[in-house]
């Protein structure tokens, strides 16, 4: 399998949230694979201290990284088109990581589900 992760999971990760580490190693242990994009690159150095810049860059060195390009602009647009006015709460990133995991049909695995309601995206 193919994952997607969510800033929530790399933030869990970082923080070594016991449920979310167990999680991972099993799913390391079934040879899943993982990406990210620039888009969860940002939203962690957002909120990152200096003192953390080193483990973050470690542990995003075990992710693939996916480029961002007019087709994933267009599927969010479309998906923030059709869901902004009944999900207030749902971010530009949130979209943009959904339509992601879209164009290269990867699983997305989020804490937040209620921020994406898309239907032709599998959450785990």
């Amino acid at each position: 399998m193919n994952l997607f992760l969510d800033t929530d999971v790399v933030i869990n990760i970082l923080k070594k949230n016991p449920e979310t580490i167990d999680r991972f190693k099993y799913l390391i242990n079934d040879n899943v694979r993982f990406f990210i994009s620039a888009i969860v690159i940002a939203e962690i150095y957002q909120g990152a201290k200096p003192k953390e810049h080193r483990q973050i860059e470690q542990l995003f060195s075990f992710f693939r990284s996916v480029d961002i390009n007019s087709d994933i602009g267009y599927y969010a647009g479309m998906y923030a088109n059709r869901f902004s006015k009944a999900f207030h709460k749902i971010s530009l990133e949130d979209y943009l990581n959904a339509a992601t995991a879209k164009f290269y049909n990867l699983h997305l695995w989020t804490y937040n589900k209620k921020h994406y309601p898309m239907q032709d995206i599998v959450l785990i």
